[in-house]
């Protein structure tokens, strides 16, 4: 005999058993926001304490690569050395994530990076992000140099962002120094050869080179969904790609809860401005919350009963054991949001 509940249905019904389906095995702190900011940028730097509530980054990358030229690779270094510092002398409070993206280990400024990385872990950085990661012997080999600088084993973010990344993503993924998976879409999306295409969601429309639109992610769906099906078999994180219009909200807005649709932790970010939306979006909206409630509320009212044979009803609805998991993870996630949030 089934115990049977009936709540007050919600009109997005479908979309929150969707959202109850997805990401159960994953850890629950959120990683909804990874927000770059280029160590040569002092300004940039400077700003990040002054962000707070739903503004703040739920991770910042600390960008020693792409978003610094060559010229200004060793400046960028000492001013991220000399920001950790700052922090740890003025005891300054920082709830976010710190990740340092090092260059490829082929360049002339990996060594350097690897070696300020290493230095500013002292003062509580908590990840390494490397870049152009394809497959598990340039993994190995990062792992190797960093064993080297230090006892202690250091947490990877692997970039995905070439074809050979995307057939490796699972070996990558499996790693146990790896505890995420970061998508660079365009830098996939130019070695893939999609060709330029029209910004869609907006009504400002533009063409973009590498874009990471709606219309030109038709072309990353299968190799989105493959580095999301390593991330899930191997239970990482896994972090959608930017957006590089942000002045798009619309298309932003889409882009985002597209993300979220297809099972994406969260998204790497180029503005500041991005943050408190994303943040939104991929946090439990209050509908998946309360729904997630009834669900924990049936299944425990189920289980005190004699007649209870191991799946309970909810509004008409199979509830198993791994819903009320998911659920549960739900209502974790919330809460672990609400307490760095108020931070």
């Amino acid at each position: 005999m089934l115990v049977t509940h009936r709540f007050a249905r919600s009109s997005n019904k479908t979309h929150l058993r969707r959202a109850l389906s997805n990401n159960a095995s994953v850890p629950a702190r959120p990683f909804r926001t990874v927000l770059y900011v280029p160590a040569s940028n002092t300004r940039a730097l400077n700003k990040l304490f002054s962000l707070a509530g739903r503004s703040k980054p739920d991770a910042v990358m600390f960008d020693l690569e792409d978003g610094v030229g060559p010229s200004n690779k060793s400046e960028a270094r000492e001013n991220l050395v000399q920001f950790f510092k700052d922090v740890s002398e003025s005891n300054s409070s920082s709830s976010f994530f710190k990740m340092i993206r090092v260059n490829r280990m082929d360049t002339p400024w990996f060594q350097e990076d690897a070696t300020i990385a290493h230095q500013v872990m002292e003062y509580n950085c908590d990840a390494v992000v490397l870049p152009k990661i394809e497959g598990l012997p340039d993994l190995e080999a990062a792992a190797d140099h960093f064993q080297k600088l230090t006892s202690h084993d250091v947490p990877f973010w692997p970039m995905i962002e070439t074809p050979k990344a995307i057939l490796s993503a699972g070996d990558i993924a499996s790693h146990p120094s790896v505890h995420g998976l970061i998508l660079g879409t365009n830098d996939l999306g130019k070695e893939l050869q999609l060709r330029p295409s029209q910004e869609s969601g907006s009504s400002t429309s533009t063409f973009s080179i590498g874009s990471t639109s709606a219309t030109s992610r038709e072309g990353l769906i299968t190799s989105l969904q493959l580095t999301i099906l390593a991330a899930r078999a191997h239970g990482k994180f896994v972090i959608d790609g930017v957006y590089n219009n942000f002045r798009d909200a619309e298309g932003f807005y889409y882009e985002c809860n597209q993300g979220k649709e297809w099972g994406m932790d969260g998204k790497t970010l180029i503005h500041p401005s991005q943050v408190a939306v994303t943040n939104e979006i991929f946090a439990p909206s209050n509908d998946e919350v309360d729904y997630a409630t009834k669900v924990v509320a049936c299944w425990e009212e189920a289980t005190r009963q004699d007649s209870f044979s191991g799946v309970a009803v909810l509004d008409g609805t199979l509830i198993e054991l791994l819903h009320v998991k998911t659920a549960r993870k739900i209502l974790d996630t919330s809460e672990r949001i609400k307490e760095a949030e108020s931070q």
